[in-house]
């Protein structure tokens, strides 16, 4: 006899500035900054579960979805284990949490908000949710905040931040400065003076497990962005890419 395929649920949510997705069965449970727990099936849009670091994610949307025979494998496929999850009928409930939560905290989090931007977009779900992989790798990323003033009249946030991944054309620093530079729009002058960047964060898979790790500036970044980088070594890449951005001194 075949295994039978449970309803499925696509919950969209974000951490911060992240947005992202994951896959689980209806059934299966949350944890509320309430202290308690919750099905899949109950969570509302708005409703804040809480993450194996003791992240804050908020859901954002609710999607029921139908699993052909062939998706069977789904439910195992997207990052749901990142959340604290229930771990026993017969474990007291607050037990369960701190346990849960001390088994998965990852002690090189890192603490700097911008920093765990970065690090949060290298250390997304390895798998699509066909349950393939992404690959070997995810990354570099690197975030990039705005320290200047944003005027009210603008509809910008205070904490203006970008962030990108490095492609054949840009190191993960171009890519953040542009999509920080999009969002001011070109009426604000970024310099050195007015940008932080964040270490560049790169997930790995090596025989001892998955890791992410920090990557250091190129020649040319370190070149054109100098005291703005939050990370002070040197790299051993010197690619020649034809997106690279630049930042003149504070003024």
């Amino acid at each position: 006899m075949g295994s039978v395929v449970q309803d499925m649920i696509e919950i969209e949510y974000t951490i911060g500035e992240l947005k992202t997705a994951m896959f689980v069965v209806q059934e299966h449970r949350f944890y509320l900054i309430a202290e308690k727990w919750i099905t899949a099936v109950d969570l509302n849009v708005g409703d804040k579960i809480v993450a194996c670091d003791g992240t804050i994610a908020e859901i954002a949307r609710i999607n029921p979805i139908e699993v052909a025979p062939h998706y069977g494998d789904l439910r195992g496929s997207h990052n749901h284990h990142y959340f604290v999850t229930f771990s026993g009928a017969n474990e007291p409930l607050h037990n369960a949490v701190n346990v849960s939560l001390r088994a998965s905290i990852d002690d090189r989090m890192p603490t700097n908000p911008l920093e765990r931007i970065s690090y949060e977009l290298a250390s997304r779900p390895s798998k699509f949710a066909d349950g393939q992989p992404t690959g070997n790798h995810s990354g570099p990323w690197v975030a990039a905040r705005y320290l200047g003033h944003v005027s009210q009249d603008r509809e910008l946030s205070k904490d203006v931040i970008g962030w990108g991944c490095a492609t054949d054309s840009m190191c993960a620093e171009d890519a953040a400065l542009y999509d920080l530079q999009h969002k001011l729009g070109d009426a604000i002058k970024l310099h050195r003076g007015n940008v932080e960047i964040s270490h560049a964060y790169i997930r790995k898979y090596t025989r001892k497990g998955r890791f992410v790790n920090k990557m250091s500036p190129c020649l040319h970044c370190r070149a054109n962005y100098g005291s703005a980088l939050n990370d002070t070594t040197l790299g051993e890449s010197h690619l020649y890419k034809a997106g690279r951005g630049f930042l003149p001194h504070k003024p």
